[in-house]
């Protein structure tokens, strides 16, 4: 044993002369050259490429980094996943969990039939003597390794694929925002960071299910939405900013902002509830504007009342020409119809993409053709009385009755008086939520409350027959007709001309 132990120390002292030797002979650099001459020989001949994702990139954080982070997060629930050891995350504003690699872990992922493997690799960081900015003490990293065959086919595409799963996989786990704008939020209105938007979570629960419409003009709008979310490469390849315009109208209760907020929880999108009398000129409309995320609804509510925004008449001289703050009495407010037009369809309105605007309206008669037109306002969405359908989804809403629940007797009932009613879906709320505990003595309430608007507006449709006044069905399709045939819809350019002149003046 001894003799073993004797031999041992001897070949350590050999070695130990042939590392100095080596040391002596060889500088660092004809080393340092060697090993890469190595490591240049063993790639050659190897069938892998391997990429490195760091979390820090200079001084700054590597958004490639994080998108991978969320990426893998949808993907680490599949058998791939080397151990059993998973971390787990819950972002601020978010509503559910994420789950992703622990350290030095890995998963296999397949993109046009080629398999990817990530690592997620963590280091201890060297001691730092001095830095502008403190680095963490670890250093985490992820590593792809691509197959060279598949390096051209997958790298650029799938790191695109990365990209925008992950941006998806933020916008699904992250709760909806509602913003509003602060006073004078282009100039001198700043929340506490400095921002002309004021944002608190976006809760509301209504949804395309629960909105009491027409579900066939519901489908219309909802296949539409789903168009514009999907169609980015449709929108580029014509030439045609990513946005689209609803206009809401209709009487009041009939469920406006139902319908807006069931459109952002449908798209995931935030809202940016603009109040147009807060705004003190075109340039700091513009400045809201730029200041608006994608992927957003902006909507201005009640457009016929926030501001003085009525019919412009030949004489180019007059008031109307100018937009001003309705109730506020401040003579510095000024909007004009040509800064609104350009805030919808102007060049300034593609400073971002996939953004949609909404304009509520009482009075579509009180708009402005300009403002009405394809481009500003896309589709046009009247928000009706309740009908039959509407009805029997507000009965199943709120008292819970399906298909076959009631009488034939009693539906008949309804479906022959709810239309001549001309009763709006807030009024049918009203009465069965104060009966939601009595299903049948809501239907009977409600039945009774129906019966009387009827026989009411039979009479007063009597009374405008006889004075040769238009009907109540005819009213509303006359309002949009008369405000799209108006004789200045077709000279919008020459009379925006003459609006921007008597704004210099």
């Amino acid at each position: 044993m001894k003799e073993y132990w004797t031999s041992l120390a001897s070949l350590l002292g050999v070695l130990a002369f042939c590392q100095s030797l080596m040391n002596t002979v060889f500088p660092p650099e004809l080393r340092f050259a060697s090993l890469k001459l190595v490591n240049r020989v063993f790639h050659l001949f190897s069938s892998f490429c391997y990429f490195d994702i760091t979390e820090i990139d200079g001084v700054n954080t590597n958004e490639l980094y994080n998108a991978v982070q969320l990426y893998l997060t949808s993907s680490s629930s599949s058998s791939s996943v080397s151990s059993n050891r998973l971390s787990l995350t819950r972002a601020l504003n978010s509503s559910s969990v994420t789950f992703g690699l622990s350290t030095n872990d890995s998963i296999a992922d397949t993109f046009r039939s080629a398999t990817v493997l990530w690592e997620h690799t963590v280091t201890q960081r060297q001691s730092q003597t001095f830095a502008w900015r403190p680095m963490p003490e670890e250093k985490r990293g992820f590593t792809l390794r691509i197959k060279k065959k598949d390096k051209g086919l997958v790298l650029d595409a799938y790191l695109d694929h990365i990209m925008e799963k992950a941006e998806e996989i933020r916008r699904r786990n992250q709760d909806r925002l509602l913003y509003t704008n602060s006073r004078g939020g282009g100039g001198g209105g700043m929340d506490s960071r400095g921002l002309p938007w004021e944002s608190v979570p976006f809760k509301h629960p209504s949804t395309f299910e629960t909105l009491a419409m027409d579900p066939v003009r519901k489908r219309e709008i909802m296949e539409d939405l789903r168009d514009f979310a999907e169609c980015r490469s449709f929108y580029q390849k014509t030439g045609r900013a990513w946005k689209r315009g609803y206009l809401l109208y209709g009487p009041p209760g009939t469920g406006k902002s139902s319908m807006i907020a069931a459109m952002a929880n449908y798209l995931g999108y935030d809202i940016y509830d603009l109040e147009l009398t807060e705004v003190r000129s075109n340039s700091e409309l513009r400045k809201l504007l730029m200041k608006t995320s994608s992927k957003s609804i902006i909507v201005i509510e009640d457009i016929d009342c926030s501001i003085n925004l009525t019919n412009r008449s030949k004489k180019c001289n007059e008031p109307e020409m100018m937009l001003t703050g309705s109730g506020l009495g401040d003579e510095n407010t000024a909007i004009t119809l040509s800064g609104l037009l350009n805030f919808t369809d102007g060049l300034w309105s593609c400073c971002g993409s996939e953004r949609i605007f909404v304009f509520t309206t009482n009075h579509i008669e009180k708009l402005d053709p300009a403002l009405l037109r394809s481009g500003r306002m896309d589709m046009h969405v009247y928000m009706s009385y309740c009908t039959f359908s509407s009805l029997k989804i507000l009965l199943r809403n709120y008292l819970g009755y399906e298909e076959g629940d009631l009488s034939d007797d009693v539906l008949e009932e309804l479906e022959g008086v709810v239309e001549k009613a001309e009763i709006t879906p807030a009024d049918v709320s009203e009465v069965l939520i104060k009966n939601r505990r009595d299903r049948e003595r809501a239907v009977r309430e409600l039945l009774d409350d129906l019966k009387s608007r009827a026989e009411r507006n039979e009479k007063k449709g009597k009374l405008r027959d006889q004075n040769g006044s238009l009907t109540v069905a005819d009213d509303v399709e006359e309002q949009e007709k008369r405000a799209l045939d108006s004789p200045y819809a077709g000279e919008e350019e020459e009379i925006e001309d003459s609006i921007c002149k008597i704004s210099e003046d």
